[in-house]
């Protein structure tokens, strides 16, 4: 089995494990993973998967990139506590923004 399609399946396993764990909460099917999520995977994966194995830099660059992504996957899973770049459950990055009423001026 190939490098990328070893990561290919870690990254399946970590998508369902992240979703059947409830890491996500935002999904709209609670508990089951969006096929979304795996068509985006098939899509990444098998684009990495199509350099050739003849090249050896080529090929490895494509592993390292697919493994990267796993690595991500796997950070995002990660409890808040564990994972400091993540955003915490229950707060928002918007702020706030004040509009103030236009004046004209004219006669």
């Amino acid at each position: 089995m190939g490098a990328v399609m070893l990561a290919w399946m870690t990254e399946i396993g970590l998508i369902t494990w992240r979703d059947l764990t409830g890491k996500k909460p935002n999904h709209t099917v609670a508990g089951f993973p969006i096929p979304a999520d795996y068509v985006a995977t098939f899509l990444v994966f098998g684009v990495l998967g199509l350099v050739p194995k003849d090249n050896q830099g080529a090929s490895r660059a494509a592993a390292l990139a697919a493994w990267a992504y796993v690595i991500a996957t796997y950070m995002n899973a990660l409890p808040a506590a564990a994972n400091p770049s993540g955003t915490p459950k229950g707060t928002s990055q918007s702020t706030p923004t004040t509009t103030t009423p236009s004046a004209t001026i004219g006669g």
